[in-house]
This record gives C-alpha cells, sequence and structure tokens, in this order.
C-alpha cells in the first residue's frame, strides 16, 4: 500500500506540470496593454532558446526602433520565453535598466492577460538588422 502510494504521488508530481513531459507552455507575445514606463519599442527577429529547472534561455537579434533605430545583439534567461515579431508592426515595449547593457521587456502568454517581464542582456549595434540574406553594400 505505501509503494502504490508512493508512485501515485510521483505520478501526479510529474503530471500536474505538463511541461515536464515535453510540452513546454506556449511562447509570450508582447503586452498588449500600453505601459508609460517603458517607452521603448524592441522588435525581435530572432529567438533560439532552451530550457532547464530553472526556465528558459536564449539569444537573438532585435531592433531596437525609432527616430534612429539600432540593432541588438541579446540574451535572456526568464521564466517565460518571449516569441519574435512576426509583423512589421509589432514591438515589444522595454526600458532600460542599466543603458546600453540591459533592458526590461513586458510580455504575456497568448489570451492572458498578466504581464511578465523578462530581461536581455543586449549588445548594440550601429544599424538595425534586416531579415533575408546578406547583400553587398557599395
Amino acid at each position: 500500500m505505501k509503494a502504490a502510494v508512493l508512485v501515485f504521488a510521483a505520478f501526479l508530481a510529474v503530471a500536474a506540470d505538463a511541461q515536464y513531459l515535453g510540452y513546454p507552455p506556449p511562447p509570450c507575445v508582447p503586452a498588449s496593454q500600453p505601459d508609460p514606463a517603458y517607452p521603448l519599442h524592441v522588435h525581435i527577429l530572432g529567438i533560439n532558446w532552451n530550457r532547464n529547472g530553472w526556465g528558459f534561455h536564449g539569444w537573438g537579434r532585435a531592433n531596437l526602433l525609432g527616430d534612429n533605430p539600432i540593432g541588438l545583439e541579446y540574451t535572456f534567461s526568464c521564466s517565460q520565453r518571449p516569441m519574435y515579431n512576426a509583423q512589421a508592426d509589432e514591438f515589444y515595449q522595454a526600458r532600460w535598466k542599466k543603458p546600453h547593457q540591459k533592458m526590461e521587456i513586458l510580455m504575456q502568454e497568448v489570451g492572458g492577460k498578466h504581464v511578465e517581464k523578462c530581461d536581455l542582456m543586449v549588445t548594440e549595434h550601429d544599424r538595425p538588422f534586416v531579415l533575408g540574406p546578406p547583400r553587398s553594400v557599395q
């Protein structure tokens, strides 16, 4: 009887979190409600990620939008994972936590109302990144 209870408890611990059965939660999208405390707009072009018991970790490229857009290479370690922006006019609201080094973006699960925050460690580039094959510049 004691063994059956232990097996059942172990099953519940695993089944309670489908993520451990190989199904990661869906990625988060940009927060839908504007927040004036997050005045920057970040367009994520690509993201590579993996998951372990402490959350999601990854890297990618993005553009910081504005009058003089710049490219960003970033790394992150968050409880949820952001999704790249599929549309040209989509962006994540962001703010600097350490100017030109670390920024925070706002995101939420699809259909959810709870806003998550994720820190991006960034390296800035003079020009924004573009999608597509490399082109020669003359």
